[in-house]
């Protein structure tokens, strides 16, 4: 995301983006074979074959080698959900770029997958790895989606279910021992739920209306009104989670690295190839430059940061539905593929908030 702080942005400057044919992406597997998940290793190369440097966002795509989402992982055709950290990144921060060089490549090593993708649902056997080849430039940037061949691995032995933190299950429950904050969490939860309500409302009563359209048209209507009805009354199907105050209590080394460019992050738990829990970790800049929901009354809510509900509605759809992190800001949300915007958490952001403005600005 980009901080709300110094930064202007023309409407010319967010429709800036990548052109077909600007990156290039191969994906190699170290292995063909291994006998445990721990011991997968894919190299991905990202290519620059023009002739001016290009910075892009790395983080969420196979430029990224941490814990976020680099890969779609499958096996006999089904996917195999991820359970990594879905993060909401401040678009601001340098760290979260990474430029490539004219005719040049850069190549990133992943490993630790192990914890990353329900592999243990699937048992043994060949699963296939295709790179996450969405690439943008900045906020609300045009999205380039870079086609590219996937890799199979053979894992002959150990798929047991690894986890990156344990979780508790419980419906959402903001927690924080400074009361100030966790009033906020509570507020920007409940926000979070009006607009996921506001949203689900008016697909039914506009089904083809024009903020439906805009960020999920081509899709089945009854689909996204579950996933936004889910998490405007925190149901039971919803999973069950903590909204922490802090990221990873009681792990100040790992809260810094993942609170370090992003406002918040989600991880989950499964069970059987579904989510059946969640824990949100929101971050310090969260509280002290987000504004609440009524600002996009005056402002806008195009980029991430625009309001803490819309936030914590990102975070509650990665925790809900297992959306992914595809692109950033409504305009670019709204240019996805059909099946890109079901599954951007970016859009149902959006949506809600579009509604909102309709009805209360």
């Amino acid at each position: 995301m980009f901080r709300a702080a110094g930064v202007v942005l023309s409407l010319s400057a967010l429709a800036l983006g990548l052109s077909s044919g600007d990156l290039h992406v191969s994906l190699k597997a170290i292995s063909p074979s291994v006998q445990s998940i721990d011991d997968i290793i894919l190299t991905a190369v990202v290519s620059n074959p023009t002739s001016g440097d290009i910075r892009v966002i790395a983080k969420n795509n196979v430029l990224d080698g941490s814990a976020t989402n680099s890969f779609a992982v499958s096996k006999d055709d089904s996917s195999v959900l991820f359970t990594g950290v879905r993060t909401t990144l401040d678009l601001s921060e340098d760290s979260i770029y990474m430029t490539i060089p004219a005719g040049s490549s850069v190549a990133v090593n992943h490993t630790g997958l192990g914890p990353l993708y329900d592999f243990e649902t699937f048992g043994t056997g060949t699963f296939t790895f295709t790179p996450v080849a969405v690439f943008q430039t900045g906020a609300d940037a045009a999205p380039l989606q870079v086609k590219t061949d996937a890799v199979a691995v053979e894992v002959t032995h150990d798929v047991a279910k690894r986890s990156l933190v344990p979780l508790e299950r419980r419906l959402s429950t903001p927690t924080c021992a400074d009361g100030n904050r966790l009033q906020i969490l509570k507020d920007s939860l409940a926000s979070a739920r009006s607009l996921a309500g506001g949203a689900a409302t008016d697909i039914l009563s506009h089904p083809n209306g024009p903020e439906y359209t805009t960020y999920f048209g081509g899709n089945t209507q009854s689909d996204i009104w579950f996933n936004m009805d889910r998490i405007a009354g925190d149901l039971a199907s919803s999973g069950t989670r903590q909204i922490h105050c802090t990221g990873d209590p009681g792990q100040p080394m790992r809260r810094k690295q993942r609170c370090h460019c992003s406002y918040s992050y989600t991880l989950v738990v499964t069970s059987g190839g579904a989510i059946v829990g969640s824990d949100i970790y929101v971050c310090e800049y969260f509280f002290v430059n987000i504004p609440t929901t009524g600002g996009v009354c005056s402002n806008d809510y195009i980029l991430p940061q625009s309001s803490r509900g819309g936030v914590l509605l990102h975070e509650l759809s990665h925790a809900t539905a297992g959306t992914a992190d595809i692109a950033y800001g409504c305009t670019a949300c709204a240019s996805l593929s059909v099946g890109d915007k079901k599954n951007n958490a970016d859009n149902y952001r959006c949506m809600g908030l579009d509604i909102f403005k309709d009805y209360n600005c």
